[in-house]
């Protein structure tokens, strides 16, 4: 019943609701009692309106607050602590350069009973010093046919010692050498030639002896401002068993001062070369006079040398000048005063790809009996020694390198050679076994070209190729010198294992001649008989495997080509040989 009632309520209220809407609609629009309707023609206004500019802005509700400052008492705490001891660190330091044996032994054994031996004991790293000592031996018995004995012997014992100071270093060396070699230049079945000269080992032997000692101080500042310097004394004593003897002091210097302001280097070389030579009086073997050895010549020669000059590298580095002269005095019978120029310039183009260069020099150079008979073992014991005056030596040439692997060096060169020695066969103090000394002033020019390959250390290659024009003042021709020279030289290191080497020497044509007389050979104005001595190749190949560091063998092949040339008149080197053995170090 409840429900009953209540719908009708709801029922009754929507109805007078209703009724009510209805009578408020008809009083506003609808057509009331007192209304009036009229018909007619109307134009209704629409004013304007205006909109507003005004654009919806965001209120920031965030606060700002202000930064807060503390103030924080200081208070100081002590604290106490007691410190513990404890075992020091061990460190195992690992040294990181390569062990070095100071030790090395090669040892070979060749044909024509050839034994080869060189042997070095060297001290370790050291911040003090730094010494060494060498024995080397080199000798064959072995012989060519139809000449005289060719046996020879070489050997040298030698040791240096270096000292480290704080500001120089001081190294000496000391050497003894004996060099023996038989004259066996002469055909041994000539008959006349006397038997006992053929047959008799010390008629035609040479034994050489040489000691001597050099010393030489050399400054190493590292303040450029300081004067550098460098001191050389050294002295040899050479000797041999038919009575020659010769005594040579050399003293040298160089001062070097760096002149910063002006950004040249000058320096100041001086030297003096005292030689005394004793040698034997010897009689033609045209009679039967027997040579006496103590009746002798003494001759007492110097050289005194005083060049100064100044160095100075300008524009990046890229050019490069020496300019200075040197005065040179020729002490001898006669004392002879000679200048000449230093002078050298160079230019570096494109980074060292192209290094133009000049330069002119000259001087006077010593001719030793002990460096004359290194150049030629069979010279005479009574031969004259006299200095080479070089009157000039100008050249020119571009070097560089045409990549990082690959250089090259071309050069030309013109040089007067006053007193140039030529070797001939001597017929008067020998039979022609022995050789003289003719001298000679002679213009020489000389075209070189030189390529160099280097392929990080496994591949290496060098070759030379030279050309000589001479023009002579009195002599026919430049005895005994060749007009080109050509040498190739290679190495290749597979794997640091195997070791090739490869040596190669073509030697020109040369002029040589004889004072006895030859069938059909061309003679000149002084009676000599003209002899051409033919181009020669000399090769060699070296092999070397490496077992380890510490253990080799190698074998070497010279004269590959078995040539039987001849470097010296008469004197024919040994054919075909092989050498073979080990090294090893300790």
């Amino acid at each position: 019943m409840k429900v009953v009632r209540k719908i009708i309520t709801l029922g009754c209220l929507a109805l007078i609701q209703l009724i009510a809407s209805t009578t408020s609609i008809a009083q506003e629009g609808g057509i009331g009692n007192n209304d009036v309707i009229a018909n007619g023609n109307q134009n209704r206004i629409i004013t304007k309106s205006s909109k507003s500019n005004s654009k919806p802005t965001t209120k920031d509700t965030t606060i700002k607050i202000r930064d807060v400052k503390y103030y924080l008492e200081p208070a100081k705490y002590d604290v106490k602590y007691t410190a513990q001891p404890i075992k020091p660190a061990k460190l195992k330091v690992v040294e990181p350069l390569e062990k070095l044996y100071a030790g090395y032994v090669k040892f070979g054994v060749g044909n024509y009973t050839m034994p080869y031996l060189d042997a070095y004991y060297n001290s370790r790293r050291s911040k003090k010093n730094n010494w060494g000592i060498n024995l080397k031996h080199h000798s064959a018995t072995g012989q060519i046919n139809d000449f005289g004995n060719t046996s020879f012997s070489q050997n040298n014992l030698g040791g240096y010692y270096t000292h480290f100071l704080k500001n120089h270093t001081l190294k000496t060396n000391a050497y003894y050498k004996r060099n023996v070699t038989n004259m066996y230049g002469f055909n041994s079945n000539d008959t006349l030639i006397p038997q006992t000269y053929r047959e008799s080992k010390d008629s035609i032997n040479l034994k050489y002896n040489l000691v001597g000692i050099h010393s030489l101080l050399t400054s190493r500042y590292r303040d450029s401002s300081k004067i550098g310097h460098k001191v050389g004394l050294g002295y040899y004593f050479m000797n041999n068993q038919k009575g020659v003897q010769e005594n040579n002091v050399r003293v040298y210097t160089t001062l070097s001062k760096y002149l910063k302001e002006e950004n040249i280097e000058a320096n100041v070389d001086f030297e003096i070369d005292f030689n005394n030579l004793k040698q034997p009086s010897l009689y033609p073997i045209d009679t039967t006079s027997v040579a006496i050895n103590n009746l002798s010549t003494t001759t007492n020669t110097g050289i005194l040398k005083l060049v100064p000059y100044v160095v100075s590298n300008n524009i990046l580095n890229k050019l490069h000048f020496k300019g200075g002269f040197g005065v040179n005095i020729d002490i001898a019978s006669v004392n002879k005063f000679y200048f000449f120029p230093e002078v050298e310039l160079s230019y570096n183009l494109f980074n060292n790809v192209f290094i133009p260069y000049a330069g002119a020099t000259g001087g006077v150079h010593r001719n030793s009996f002990n460096s004359t008979r290194i150049k030629n073992p069979w010279v005479l014991s009574n031969t004259v020694m006299k200095n080479t005056v070089e009157k000039y030596n100008i050249y020119g040439g571009i070097r560089g390198a045409i990549s990082s692997e690959w250089s090259f060096n071309l050069t030309a060169r013109t040089q007067k050679l006053e007193n140039q020695a030529f070797y001939f066969n001597d017929t008067t103090f020998s039979y022609q076994n022995g050789f003289g000394i003719l001298y000679d002033t002679i213009n020489k020019t000389t075209f070189s070209g030189q390529l160099s390959y280097q392929k990080d250390e496994k591949f290496f290659f060098n070759g030379k190729a030279e050309y000589f024009m001479y023009k002579t003042k009195n002599q026919e021709f430049a005895w005994l010198n060749p007009d080109f020279k050509i040498s190739l030289n290679a190495t290749y290191d597979l794997a640091n294992k195997i070791i090739v080497k490869v040596n190669i020497f073509i030697i020109g044509n040369r002029k040589s001649f004889s004072l006895d007389s030859i069938a059909d050979a061309e003679t000149t104005d002084a009676g000599q008989y003209v002899l051409d001595l033919k181009p020669y190749v000399d090769a060699n190949l070296g092999l070397e495997y490496r077992y380890n560091k510490r253990l080799s063998i190698f074998i070497n092949f010279n004269n590959l080509s078995a040539a039987k040339y001849q470097e010296f008149t008469k004197y024919p080197v040994h054919r075909f040989n092989a050498l073979g053995g080990f090294t090893f170090r300790f």
